[in-house]
């Protein structure tokens, strides 16, 4: 491909483009404070294409470990569960980091939910599922 060509290229696929490219997200709330109940790892956030929202999801595979029971919830349901969770324990008011989470050694396991879909799996977390410690690091 000649550089006229090439320039030629980029100029069509620039016209094509409507300029938007999605924010990358930071560090996720719960990186550190979420742990899989099945293989007590920490739970990684992935995002959904197509979706607003991202789950977290237990990763022992990465890990090159085998997790018998892996642990996936939606990301907005367990950050808004911590969350909730966390200003009732320290009555905190304003935004809650990540930061504060792990320094006041907040955690948050998640147990396998069963597979399937239907209407009740999409009003929110299953909260049987969830266990909130403070202060309790492994």
């Amino acid at each position: 491909m000649t550089e006229e060509e090439f320039k030629a290229l980029q100029d069509v696929l620039s016209a094509r483009s409507n300029g938007i490219h999605p924010k990358r997200r930071g560090t996720s709330l719960l990186i550190g404070v979420a742990h899989c109940a099945g293989c007590g790892g920490r739970m990684y956030f992935a995002a959904r294409k197509a979706y607003s929202y991202g789950d977290y999801g237990c990763r022992a595979a990465a890990r090159g470990t085998t997790c018998l029971a892996p642990a996936t919830i939606r990301a907005d349901w367990l950050d808004e569960y911590t969350v909730s969770r966390y200003r009732d324990a320290f009555t905190v008011d304003g935004e809650v980091t990540r930061e504060q989470l792990l320094n006041d050694g907040v955690r948050v396991t998640v147990a396998k939910g069963r597979s399937g879909g239907g209407r009740e799996r999409l009003a929110g977390p299953d909260t049987s599922r969830l266990t909130f410690t403070i202060g309790s690091r492994p």
